[in-house]
């Protein structure tokens, strides 16, 4: 069956149309798609999901049911994650959508997003069995850290759900992190210190071993950073994946974007669209992420939720 994933975040809202090969165990993408709506603005604040965010949620989704029928996708999920977990008014939210696109929304528990956010990262990374792996996804609102030990390959079938995963979702997504620190450009010394204070704070929730594991890394502010270590003007999910970022990297970008003005970020690439103002709180949870824990390296992955959500609907 063609199936198509949404995935309704703070900051984006990504469709993946694919096909599942049983026979080799792997993700056949039809389409991958990104919008940048900023669904998730005031996140921190008011904790209400604005008129104007439903308005554009429901003009995605109903472009997004055009794509994939003109595709022949059989069956839609849409799954959103923690600024709607988070709102005072997503019932209304869920209510709206449904009444104005026909498609139902999943809200997924912090436990439901970190884990399948795990798979999707992680199913065609892992080439060694036994391999202790951890994910990190840094979304808008959140960011989740799950680790588990990865016994046998290829992660097809019943092992996703043998397999005992450990992580937590923390409230430090980069524009929560930037709402509440660093939305003037550029950031002044004393909030950028007060920023990372904040995180290394949500960073102590991480109670379990991820030290001394394989980290991988989901979504916008890492796979911004991959594209800009090779040099990219308009972003390619095929070089950016699997592309490895030292720490030194890490902190290499923060310092040469953390000067530059808001326009020239913006210049960068067309990786930059909606998220040149928030890259900058992103590579910071990153960067006090990787510090704390002593990671040395991460490997960039172009996948995440949506891929998550499509094994864990494919498989039997």
């Amino acid at each position: 069956m063609r199936r198509t994933v949404i995935d309704i975040g703070t900051n984006t809202i990504l469709m993946l149309i694919a096909d599942f090969d049983n026979e080799n165990h792997v993700i056949k993408t039809l389409m991958d798609v990104q919008r940048v709506p900023r669904l998730g603005k005031g996140v921190d604040s008011g904790r209400n999901i604005l008129p104007g965010s439903m308005t554009k949620a429901i003009d995605i989704l109903n472009e997004y049911k055009k794509i994939s029928s003109s595709n022949g996708s059989e069956q839609i999920t849409a799954a959103a994650t923690s600024f709607i977990r988070d709102a005072n008014n997503k019932k209304e939210f869920i209510s709206e959508i449904k009444q104005n696109t026909g498609i139902e929304i999943e809200i997924l528990s912090g436990e439901d997003e970190a884990k399948w956010t795990f798979w999707g990262g992680v199913y065609d990374k892992i080439k060694n069995d036994n391999a202790k792996v951890t994910v990190i996804d840094i979304g808008g609102g959140s960011t989740e850290v799950t680790t588990g030990t990865i016994d046998q390959l290829p992660i097809i079938n019943k092992k996703i759900s043998d397999i005992v995963l450990t992580g937590k979702s923390i409230n430090i997504g980069s524009v929560r992190v930037n709402e509440k620190f660093l939305n003037a450009h550029p950031p002044s010394f004393e909030n950028i210190v007060m920023a990372e204070e904040f995180i290394n704070d949500n960073l102590d929730q991480i109670d379990y071993g991820v030290t001394g594991s394989q980290l991988i890394g989901v979504a916008g502010t890492i796979t911004t950073l991959g594209a800009i270590k090779l040099g990219l003007d308009n972003f390619n999910s095929d070089k950016v994946d699997k592309t490895e970022l030292t720490v030194d990297n890490v902190e290499h970008i923060l310092s040469s974007l953390i000067t530059m003005p808001l326009e020239e970020l913006y210049l960068m690439g067309d990786f930059m669209a909606g998220r040149a103002d928030i890259i900058i709180p992103g590579i910071v949870i990153l960067k006090c992420f990787m510090k704390k824990f002593g990671f040395d390296k991460i490997i960039v992955s172009t996948k995440g939720l949506r891929y998550g959500i499509f094994l864990r609907d494919s498989m039997p």
